[in-house]
């Protein structure tokens, strides 16, 4: 959801690194960076259960695209020497709080009210271009997967909260409830960035909840979900094999019966 917006605004940042006019003093970027990363991309990693599972690309690629970019602007915002040099005051030798502002209006535009109103646009716009310019083409081929079929699809195998959620309103509502659910869940992760932003203790604990349940989760996966598939997958073996096995014995029979009249009708 917000891979594009992290990831471009991260690589961005990293570029500007070396330009001390631009960054790392330019507080205003590193919040919007701050919220996108560690707000609907992070909060993912929770919701939508992602597995770190080391024998699976995707799974490990999908924890790592969710996790590492928090990560990032954790040891930037606590620990990057560079970044705390630049938000020294002139004149002063302790390290002083940051940013330098007397009320939380400002942390609130930036953490939540800029990222929060480019995300609509993004929103708006992939729902037009997906939901509206290409409909057609989604139509036509149901296999073209989209955010919305993939969580569905996701959500409805696995039978979660989510999934019921959506279908309050009907099968045919689901697109709705989906856009509502996601609206939701970006407003909720965006405002607690605000929190976690000026909290060291409530940030490292949220480090170790997005890891604790990325394992946690990777564990239950190998422990129940691997050996259920595998049990599934040895029962459709065992019935595909006493289904051919009767087709096999019907078509010796056959075979048989064949042979014993072409040998009546020779003789």
């Amino acid at each position: 959801m917000f891979l594009l917006h992290a990831g471009f605004l991260l690589l961005r940042q990293h570029n500007l690194h070396h330009h001390a006019s631009v960054y790392p003093r330019n507080e205003k970027l590193f919040m919007v960076c701050f919220s996108f990363a560690e707000g609907p991309l992070a909060w993912a990693l929770i919701v939508w259960r992602c597995s770190l599972v080391f024998n699976s690309m995707d799974k490990i690629v999908s924890v790592f695209i969710h996790l590492l970019p928090g990560l990032v602007y954790f040891t930037i915002r606590w620990w990057d020497p560079v970044f705390l040099e630049a938000m020294h005051p002139e004149g002063t030798v302790q390290r002083a709080s940051w940013p330098y502002v007397e009320s939380k209006s400002h942390l609130w535009t930036w953490l939540f009210f800029v990222p929060l109103f480019a995300y609509s646009i993004w929103q708006v716009l992939y729902f037009l271009i997906v939901n509206v310019l290409r409909r057609q083409r989604l139509l036509r081929d149901p296999e073209v997967m989209t955010s919305y079929r993939e969580l569905s699809k996701k959500a409805q195998k696995a039978n979660n909260l989510w999934w019921r959620l959506s279908g309050l309103l009907g099968d045919q509502n689901r697109l709705f409830m989906y856009i509502l659910l996601q609206a939701i869940f970006t407003v909720a992760t965006m405002a607690l960035t605000v929190p976690i932003f000026l909290s060291y203790n409530m940030h490292v604990v949220f480090q170790i909840l997005k890891v604790s349940a990325s394992v946690w989760n990777g564990g239950n996966f190998l422990l129940k979900v691997m050996p259920q598939q595998v049990i599934l997958k040895e029962k459709k073996k065992t019935e595909m094999h006493h289904i051919e096995k009767p087709r096999d014995q019907s078509a010796l029979e056959n075979s048989m019966k064949a042979d014993n009249s072409s040998a009546i009708f020779e003789s």
